[in-house]
């Protein structure tokens, strides 16, 4: 689980990085998805970036929970 938690938090943070670097010169008019205009209510995509930063965060505090509570199966084997 650790591998998965940590290679989604990469993935969702490389895709926040793309899309804040492809909007950084453009009007809030003017976005860009995956190099696709949005003709869509700035508003309306800033706020789906911010929930794609939710999932990022929680996938990173999943990871850092597991990594911090050490391995589960060791403890089984000693009693």
């Amino acid at each position: 689980m650790k591998a998965l938690y940590l290679t989604l938090s990469i993935i969702f943070t490389a895709l926040i990085l793309i899309l804040a670097f492809e909007n950084i010169g453009a009007q809030c008019s003017n976005m860009n998805f995956f190099f696709f205009p949005l003709r869509q209510n700035p508003t309306i995509v800033f706020l789906g970036i911010a929930v794609i930063g939710i999932i990022t965060g929680l996938f990173y505090h999943a990871f850092i929970i597991r990594v911090l509570a050490g391995p589960a199966e060791d403890e089984e084997d000693v009693f």
